[in-house]
């Protein structure tokens, strides 16, 4: 699931250019952001945050910054390291 401060408008548009299958939901109000404590501490904007949530909604791992773009380490909190070459 992705969630962003941009409007349904532009993230039905940021969804369809990546051909993405999972729900994108607008916090055009920053409830989610402040709830989960993901913006920045003077501006309703988000810092980049990547939540992985396992079985019964528990949070597995948390990245921020550049970690949170790096899908690899998401990838792997979920599926565990990669399996070691021969």
């Amino acid at each position: 699931m992705a969630i962003s401060g941009d409007s349904l408008e532009t993230m039905k548009e940021y969804k369809a250019s990546l051909k993405a299958e999972f729900p994108f939901i607008p916090d055009t109000d920053a409830k989610l952001m402040k709830l989960y404590d993901v913006k920045y501490p003077f501006f309703d904007a988000p810092s980049r945050h990547t939540f992985v949530v396992g079985a019964g909604l528990k949070v597995l791992s948390v990245f921020s910054g550049g970690e949170a773009i790096d899908a690899d380490k998401a990838i792997e909190s979920c599926l565990g390291p990669p399996p070691k070459k021969k």
